[in-house]
């Protein structure tokens, strides 16, 4: 489901910085001095406050959702898909049926709308008063760039869905392969550099894949690297990246500075795969050493090729298969 058809919140986004947009609109709110500031999403069934700045004084949380037939400010926007002035609108007729005026109080409001790439509508973004105002051309233009701002993260947004759709997944293990986790992955570095955040990449190799190929079959080798990638992406959050890059080696970029967190991620991935494969191959599989190997680094300079932490990666799983004697 793309994000044209779904709220955003904390607990579904995968890519849509909303701690920085939650800066933005706290810092939009002190330069207008303003007791209230929103960035509000539009979707048929409403408008839901997606960001709403940190004030006391606001009486809107994140999360509100006003029906769409109400008489508010974000629906004319929505409506004329222009920006919106109003400073006095207890003198103003068009406003005496508006909760945000006869309930809260709000006198003034300041507002742009947002759209995604395609032009649609996503909502808009605006700061909201209890005294009459009189902004001049320089507050205007400043909300404006708040608002492209909030549009330039959309479209990385949107980017990233469409590279989603691309044939770039391995049709084994149902994870992105090397080309597709590549592009992918450099989405989310340019993100990671932009919002300041923390990248952290596993290197994982299956332990005993050319002995069970031997002893039972190629059959039984690929349902063993379908169970990898079952365990890999039960394990993994909605918004890490991993694919299996051929062979038995596969990848996983999670946003996280925490790496034995990570090292924790590997060691259930691991466990599960081993019970999946007592249940699913009815064999004795103890001579064959089947496990994960598994390394895990820190990505320290996001300006460094991924490719290059990719190596280190390898050679970190390479040493924890030398710790565990198995051959490479």
């Amino acid at each position: 489901m793309s994000y044209k058809q779904e709220w955003l919140t904390s607990d579904n986004q995968e890519l849509v910085p909303l701690t920085r947009w939650q800066n933005t609109v706290n810092l939009m709110a002190s330069l207008f001095k303003a007791p209230a500031g929103f960035i509000v999403q539009y979707l048929p069934e409403g408008y839901r406050v997606t960001i709403a700045s940190e004030q006391d004084e606001n009486p809107y949380g994140a999360g509100a959702i006003i029906s769409p037939d109400v008489n508010i400010f974000c629906r004319k926007i929505v409506e004329t898909q222009q920006e919106l002035y109003v400073n006095h609108a207890t003198q103003d007729e068009e406003w005496q049926t508006n909760p945000e005026v006869a309930n809260d109080g709000f006198n003034s409001y300041l507002g742009f709308p947002i759209f995604w790439p395609s032009g649609k509508p996503f909502g808009t973004i605006c700061v909201m008063d209890f005294e009459v105002t009189h902004y001049d051309e320089t507050y205007v233009q400043l909300i404006k760039q708040f608002r492209d701002l909030i549009q330039t993260d959309l479209l990385l947004v949107e980017q990233f869905e469409q590279i989603r759709e691309l044939a770039l997944m391995d049709e084994l293990t149902g994870l992105f392969n090397r080309r597709g986790f590549l592009a992918v992955a450099e989405q989310r570095v340019q993100l990671a550099r932009r919002n300041d955040s923390d990248l952290a990449l596993i290197y994982l190799d299956m332990d005993g894949l050319k002995g069970l190929n031997d002893t039972m079959g190629h059959d039984v080798g690929d349902l063993a690297l379908a169970g990898v990638g079952h365990c890999i992406r039960k394990n993994i959050r909605s918004s890490d990246v991993c694919a299996r890059l051929g062979g038995d080696e596969f990848l996983i970029l999670a946003e996280t500075s925490n790496l034995d967190q990570m090292e924790s991620v590997c060691e259930r991935i691991e466990c599960d795969f081993k019970e999946l494969l007592k249940v699913s191959v009815k064999e004795d599989l103890t001579n064959l050493s089947l496990g994960l190997s598994y390394g895990v680094v820190a990505i320290e300079d996001l300006a460094q090729p991924l490719e290059a932490w990719v190596r280190l990666a390898d050679q970190s799983m390479y040493l924890c298969k030398q710790a565990r004697k198995i051959p490479s």
